[in-house]
């Protein structure tokens, strides 16, 4: 009896914030100002690196992407866009071979700036593996194999800000709520220029004017003219009682100058059923 073999195809794609596999990329974040070119170009660069026992094959090409409520990069097709980096950018190589723990060091060129208008402009920089891994998973019918076709590829972001570019966050409302037995808080974000901001903070949580309990909060990106929601769990060993939950969240404006974002509110705490 012949054997049935299914494909699975599955296309990872992840913005680089840490190393993937045994792949190094650095930078893994790309911020440009082109008021401080001396020209009408600007040029950039990054580094892509394997484990010394690794050899692939990668290509590269760029996508626009813009910003959804929840900070996340969302890839699409937009050629029309006046922010669109694309038909700027000139880049070497496309393709290259990683091979013995070897650097390639990939340069990335913007022409054309003053047509770019005020302002924050992008893209992402995909690098993709060219051949497919293939993995075999198990399967309980030994008359069915089951083959994964998997492909990744890694996402580097890249922003020029441009003429007249600001900078500015809002901390626009902050809530705590029980949801069965967690303690939930909701935050919403936004921002008032027309370049991003991206925040990193910490929350504190305060009982009788006392710090009792303090933890990083995630550090995220809201868009240009646009907001941001987030919910987390706020931790639920406390005892009976009134507090304060406090964020405190930092960023830096277009000048590169820290700017805090403060908000704070109470919430009671009661373990009795």
């Amino acid at each position: 009896m012949k054997k049935l073999l299914t494909f699975i195809v599955f296309l990872c794609t992840v913005s680089i914030s840490q190393v993937q596999a045994a792949v190094k990329v650095s930078p893994t974040l790309i911020e440009l100002n082109a008021n401080k070119s001396n020209g009408n170009y600007l040029t950039t660069s990054f580094c892509v690196q394997a484990d010394k026992n690794e050899i692939i094959r990668y290509k590269l090409y760029p996508e626009y992407f813009t910003i959804t409520d929840e900070g996340k990069m969302n890839a699409i097709t937009a050629a029309d866009k006046p922010d669109n980096l694309i038909p700027r950018a000139r880049f070497v190589p496309n393709e290259f071979t990683l091979k013995n723990g070897i650097p390639q060091l990939v340069r990335v060129t913007f022409t054309d700036l003053k047509s770019l208008p005020d302002g924050e402009s992008r893209m992402v920089m995909f690098i993709e593996d060219v051949a497919a891994k293939e993995i075999i998973l198990p399967n309980k019918n030994k008359n069915v194999n089951t083959k994964l076709i998997v492909k990744t590829r890694l996402g580097i972001p890249i922003y020029v800000d441009k003429g007249r570019f600001v900078k500015a966050g809002s901390f626009d409302n902050l809530s705590v709520e029980r949801n069965n037995k967690n303690l939930v808080y909701h935050m919403q974000l936004s921002s008032k220029g027309n370049s991003k901001v991206r925040y990193h903070g910490k929350a504190q949580i305060i009982k009788d004017k006392k710090l009792i309990q303090e933890f990083n909060m995630n550090s995220n990106t809201i868009r240009a003219n646009g907001n941001f929601k987030e919910s987390g769990l706020i931790p639920n060993n406390l005892e009976d009682g009134d507090y304060i939950f406090k964020v405190i969240l930092t960023y830096k404006n277009e000048k590169g100058e820290n700017k805090n974002l403060i908000k704070e509110i109470s919430f009671n705490v009661s373990n009795s059923i």
